[in-house]
């Protein structure tokens, strides 16, 4: 991914308004979304599955039981689906009809339709396992359809529908739970990162595909937490039918590079487009583990039968169904209940839907938000819209020179730290240049570094523009601070509260209230608790807590944290999960044994943790409704770039620049490699600036706008 994405965003912050008596999203009148397509699989198949010989379809009851006429049309759930939804959000009509029905009649085509076949995928050989109707296939059926329309509203009628109609792209949950886990015919030929890398270029391939045809406005959807389907907590989810985290450890992966491929589609090759990104495993997985924030009582089952297994022919009238189907998030063991649907449809069209409007801007900010200026990498927000500020707290991963004031040894104020940093000066940062709190605070346009508090040339005029309380070897768990004689948390929150007794003495209390409730802070821990206070050496903390109850304690000194933050005037708050800890080439080389591997239990760590913070994160904002508090994962892009090094520009990333490159961290760091350009880490634990430079534009790119909203 390019360090600077060649784009601008929209400022057109009155362009769609949700009329709440409606249920309708309204443009203004020179903007349009005249028509909805969808491709892909059952999520959005609307019947075109009735009409081919194949055992995945559904034009029998129950199916349908909620439909308008109790019709079972041969949608996969009891009534509407996301492109009937979307349409009917969008003002443009009550029900999206399939390409293949038979009642399909010209007036039809102006206003979309679906090409979809249930249990196709990006992989051509998932279609041909069950005999439905594969993307390439669908993409002839598009190409008839042109012709059609053509002959409805001529030419030129036609590419203004294309390029102004909203295109759904829904696929790889069947490529991934029918065709490499269950029938598992792809596993011998493919490892799950690389099965991952043949469905993105697939959708890559397909996407452009569809671009060429005139399609400009191109939602592409995640893959959801197919792991905690009801059918796959009852294939490989054990006795006890828990979520399988092997599948969604496969649909994250896939997610993540599918996101990356996104973003290099509009920036390089498809000009005047707009391919968004849909993620939907995060507000799916939440609500299947939290069903009763959303209404619902039972989230893995589903509605129909037994709610274990039954999908498609084995839900029909002899399986009966539940008493309630408003209760069900799940209407059948793979598919949504019409209720669930909504609330994911409506979470995608408030999150999403202002990104699709203007469409000589490419990508995925809401248009309220921001535009990325090329020449000088500057987020720039619309004149309504300011993030005054950066404040930083955490380790090392973002210290900017606090731990320089400090007596401890974990400090880099000394060659050959620093050596690309502006004029080849150490300064305290755990880089060879720059790091992540720099770098965002250069994207935003707020200024070229981001102070240490400490510094004792830190001017008044930077306080205004934000400052950083992080100190290397800090964690979340006060006793990781304590050993290494660094800044806690809770000492970085008394600072902190320094700070606002100086800004106000500057500008006020009212605007130091403005200014904190507008400015951006980021949380950025717990690498250093599970490296070195859990599984280090002295394992301080492993006596009195088993893994999942020393995650739990993280999470619970995090949002201590953000909710004292909150007290204290912060309102918009990013709180960094853990990276793949095991794939540091300190841990390689410690725990990775002869051939220094990565280290699956520290992995496996960062991901529970990450998952329960996600969690912990969803609740606080339920809470404190004033507040947007986001996780962001640095877990998924770094583990590609470590596994893929040359995909990003990179030749070496088991290794640091820094001495050996196996162990060398802090004082230990005495030479360099020639090219640390060449290198994804700096020393054994930190990456270098060009590697942090990547990492937060994609964090950029992808979370800037949840906190513009």
């Amino acid at each position: 991914m390019k360090q600077v994405i060649n784009c601008y965003i929209c400022g057109v912050c009155f362009v769609m308004l949700f009329v709440s008596c409606k249920g309708v999203i309204k443009l203004p009148e020179n903007m349009t979304i005249p028509a909805v397509y969808a491709f892909g699989d059952s999520i959005v198949d609307q019947g075109n599955n009735n009409l081919i010989k194949t055992l995945i379809y559904c034009n029998f009851l129950p199916y349908g039981q909620d439909f308008p006429g109790g019709f079972p049309s041969g949608r996969f759930t009891n009534g509407k689906t996301p492109p009937d939804l979307i349409a009917e959000e969008l003002g443009i009509k009550d029900l999206i009809p399939a390409y293949s029905d038979k009642n399909l009649t010209a007036q039809d085509l102006p206003t979309g339709v679906s090409f979809a076949s249930g249990g196709c995928g990006y992989d051509p050989q998932t279609s041909k396992i069950v005999a439905v109707t594969s993307l390439s296939d669908q993409l002839g059926h598009f190409k008839e359809y042109i012709g059609k329309l053509k002959g409805a509203v001529g030419e030129e009628g036609t590419n203004k529908i294309l390029k102004e109609g909203l295109f759904l792209v829904v696929a790889g949950s069947d490529d991934l739970a029918n065709t490499y886990f269950t029938v598992g015919i792809r596993r011998m030929q493919y490892d799950i990162s690389s099965y991952a890398d043949l469905l993105v270029a697939s959708a890559s391939d397909f996407i452009q595909e569809i671009y060429k045809l005139g399609a400009r406005r191109i939602a592409v959807f995640s893959i959801p937490p197919i792991g905690c389907l009801p059918s796959q907590r009852t294939l490989a989810g054990g006795s006890k039918r828990d979520c399988a985290d092997n599948y969604n450890k496969a649909a994250q992966l896939v997610n993540s590079k599918l996101s990356l491929q996104l973003l290099n589609l509009n920036n390089t090759t498809l000009p005047q487009s707009r391919v968004v990104y849909i993620d939907v495993y995060n507000p799916l997985l939440d609500l299947i583990l939290h069903p009763q924030n959303y209404g619902f009582e039972v989230s893995d089952k589903g509605c129909c039968g037994s709610g274990n297994i039954e999908v498609t022919t084995l839900c029909n009238k002899y399986s009966g169904t539940c008493g309630n189907v408003s209760n069900y998030i799940f209407w059948d063991s793979y598919h949504p209940t019409e209720g669930a649907y909504k609330v994911l449809v409506d979470h995608i069209i408030h999150k999403y839907i202002e990104s699709f409007v203007n469409l000589f801007k490419p990508l995925l900010f809401l248009c309220l938000a921001t535009f990325l200026v090329a020449h000088n990498a500057a987020i720039n927000l619309h004149k309504n819209t300011t993030i005054p500020a950066f404040i930083v707290f955490g380790d090392s991963v973002v210290d900017t020179g606090n731990n320089n004031y400090l007596k401890t040894i974990i400090k880099v104020n000394y060659p050959p730290y620093g050596q690309d940093f502006v004029g080849g000066r150490p300064t305290g940062r755990f880089s060879d240049g720059k790091v992540p709190s720099d770098l965002i605070a250069e994207e935003l346009g707020i200024k070229e570094l981001l102070p240490a508090y400490l510094d004792p040339n830190l001017q008044d005029d930077d306080l205004l523009t934000g400052v950083n309380f992080a100190s290397g070897g800090s964690g979340f768990d006060p006793l990781t601070s304590n050993v290494v004689s660094v800044l806690s948390l809770w000492d970085q929150l008394e600072m902190f509260k320094d700070y606002i007794r100086k800004v106000e003495e500057m500008v006020g209390q009212e605007r130091t209230s403005a200014l904190l409730s507008k400015s951006l802070f980021a949380v950025v821990s717990g690498s250093n608790d599970v490296t070195n206070t859990y599984f280090g050496a002295v394992s301080l903390r492993k006596s009195q807590y088993d893994v999942p109850a020393y995650a739990d304690l993280l999470v619970s000194y995090a949002s201590a944290l953000v909710q004292d933050l909150y007290k204290l005037g912060a309102r918009r708050m990013g709180v960094f999960g853990l990276a793949p800890l095991g794939c540091l080439p300190s841990q390689r080389s410690l725990k990775g044994g002869a051939e220094r591997k990565c280290v699956d239990l520290y992995n496996d760590f960062a991901e529970m943790f990450n998952q329960k913070l996600f969690v912990e994160l969803r609740s606080l904002n339920a809470r404190y409704p004033e507040a947007t508090l986001i996780y962001v994962d640095i877990y998924n892009l770094p583990l590609d770039l470590i596994r893929y090094p040359q995909k990003y520009g990179f030749k070496v990333s088991d290794k640091g620049c820094c001495g050996t490159g196996t162990i060398e961290v802090a004082f230990l760091c005495k030479y360099t490699c020639w090219n640390a350009s060449d290198y994804v880490f700096w020393d054994s634990f930190h990456l270098t600036e060009k590697a942090y430079r990547l990492l937060v534009h994609q964090i950029l790119t992808t979370t800037i706008h949840n906190f513009l909203s």
